[in-house]
């Protein structure tokens, strides 16, 4: 079984696993100092080399002189012949936990005293530092546990042992058995004892064995761990009558369920089948997600997210079917129709959806290629400013170019006029009245017509030149260029707004030039006074 693995850091520790191990000198004065068949000069000595190193050196001398043991009298006479203070040491909460890892660590010193160093590193920094500990002590040499629960001391990391799969179950077994004869607060079950009970590779007597020290001890705690060997088909039949025979003297219902089961559960054979089946799948699930884990995985990963953001992307601007239906509703004067398109052009490079996406991309991007293809972290969610390189008509253009045109068919007219003479020489104003009709018609439906070409203009250019732009910044990873390209889309969303409203503006609106506002030659300024007075004659 493959052991747990040592850890790189340790809480509140910058110390790394191969900078948490003494120095011969270290190593030499701490075995010395823990070696009562010495001479005291030489142990005094070593703690006192120990206090001039500092640091971790001396938080490991100050555990061993004030860790409890048969050692401990020892070495506190050899601490007060050496003066060396350890009630308030100058050493930082980090070397104290490099200290610990000295003493667990080392090989020459009484295993007492290791355990006890790595019974401390299991309270101070919890699954973290019993990992630390198992890589410090030898790998089956844990049976010590069992001792140290039952002399009140280490229930912790005993716990945290019961329950590490890569330990030896039968140690794990012993330690548990320990666990349940631990006086804990009333009500509590430890968690490593109710996994014992319920692990199928236990002999079903190890697992009676836990669940009568747990019902000796406290009765009522006991009993979901003698109901679960009770339902169990995989526990030997005897060991379950004898579970029902103590769940019988704490909860007779619950007894009288048990025997009532026992009939319906599976053969032994046919359970231990099943979950044989159950742990193939979840070693086969296991190995999966470590193949998903892998290097490539976790490229090959990154890259299709990376895709599948841009191909959102490409999909929202690729609409061009809008550009038929737009169309459409503009020959047809449906204004309900516009009104949806310009909608649509809102919604595609309005959702939020969007500028969340290219920051996905941002981030996706630099943690595959790192700083290579894409901005700076700084640049993140800055806002980009969009430029105005889009079609744009306003009122007031389209309102002079409608008069040029009125102006242009006018003087048309005057000179076919002066060369051909008058249609009809004697009704002026009748001929005045159709040109005037004619005019304001012909300059009416031009108008409409430029105002809903601006409008096609704007929809072409987003399609067409606009998005593809922006998707082409973001497959290049030039995210800032990718949200200049959003904001100037914005600004035509903005602009398509407009150009909608002038749109309905001159569908409805009936054209009306004055030609009395041009220029005229005499003869013709006189007849178009009479015809606006109503009074024109031949």
């Amino acid at each position: 079984m493959a052991g747990i693995e040592r850890p790189e850091l340790l809480p509140n520790c910058e110390a790394s696993a191969r900078h948490r191990a003494p120095d011969d000198v270290v190593l030499t004065c701490l075995v010395r100092l823990a070696d009562d068949s010495l001479a005291d000069n030489l142990r005094t000595t070593s703690l006192h080399a120990c206090e001039i190193r500092g640091g971790a050196a001396l938080a490991a001398a100050s555990f061993m002189v004030q860790a409890p043991g048969p050692w401990h009298d020892e070495l506190q006479r050899i601490l007060r012949m050496t003066g060396v203070n350890v009630d308030r040491p100058p050493y930082s909460h980090a070397e104290y936990t490099v200290g610990l890892c000295y003493v667990a660590g080392a090989k020459g010193l009484p295993a007492g005293l290791r355990h006890r160093a790595a019974d401390a590193l299991a309270h101070r920094a919890n699954d973290v530092g019993y990992a630390e500990a198992r890589n410090l002590l030898p790998k089956n040499g844990w049976g010590w546990l069992t001792d140290a629960v039952r002399d009140g001391w280490a229930v912790w990391t005993a716990n945290l042992f019961a329950e590490d799969e890569t330990a030896p179950l039968t140690t794990r077994m012993r330690v548990g058995l320990a666990l349940a004869e631990y006086e804990h607060p009333t009500g509590y079950v430890p968690s490593a004892v109710e996994k014992l009970v319920a692990h199928p590779g236990a002999t079903s007597a190890d697992r009676l064995a836990l669940a009568m020290a747990m019902a000796q001890r406290a009765p009522k705690d006991a009993t979901s761990l003698l109901r679960c060997l009770a339902s169990d088909p995989i526990v030997q039949v005897g060991h379950r009558m004898q579970a029902i025979g103590r769940l019988d003297e704490i909860d007779p219902s619950m007894a009288e369920t048990m025997r009532a089961i026992q009939t319906r559960l599976p053969a032994a054979r046919v359970a231990r089948d099943q979950r044989r089946e159950t742990a193939e799948y979840t070693q086969h699930e296991a190995a999966a997600q470590r193949q998903r884990q892998t290097a490539k995985a976790v490229v090959d990963r990154l890259d299709s997210k990376v895709e599948e953001f841009l191909d959102d992307l490409r999909g929202r601007g690729s609409a061009d079917w809008r550009g038929d239906q737009l169309d459409n509703h503009i020959a047809e004067t449906d204004w309900e129709g516009v009104t949806q398109d310009i909608a649509d052009i809102r919604g595609v490079v309005c959702d939020d959806e969007i500028e969340a996406s290219l920051r996905l991309l941002e981030v996706l991007t630099q943690i595959r290629f790192g700083g290579e293809r894409s901005s700076t972290p700084d640049t993140l969610g800055l806002d980009a400013q969009g430029d105005q390189d889009f079609p744009q008509l306003t009122q007031e253009e389209l309102g002079g170019g409608a008069r040029a045109e009125a102006e242009q068919s006018w003087e048309f007219w005057r000179k076919l006029v002066e060369k051909h003479g008058w249609d009809d020489e004697d009704d002026h104003s009748g001929e005045l009245d159709r040109q005037m009709d004619e005019v304001n018609q012909n300059v009416g439906a031009s108008i409409c017509e430029r105002a809903g070409n601006h409008l096609r203009a704007l929809q072409q250019h987003l399609v067409w030149e606009l998005w593809p732009t922006l998707v082409n910044a973001a497959e290049k990873g030039d995210y800032a260029a990718a949200r200049g390209c959003l904001a100037t889309a914005r600004l035509l969303a903005d602009e398509a707004e407009r150009a909608e409203a002038l749109w309905k503006k001159t569908t409805v609106a009936d054209y009306s030039f004055d030609p009395l506002t041009m220029s005229w030659p005499r003869d013709f300024w006189l007849v178009l006074e009479k015809w606006r007075g109503g009074t024109a004659a031949p």
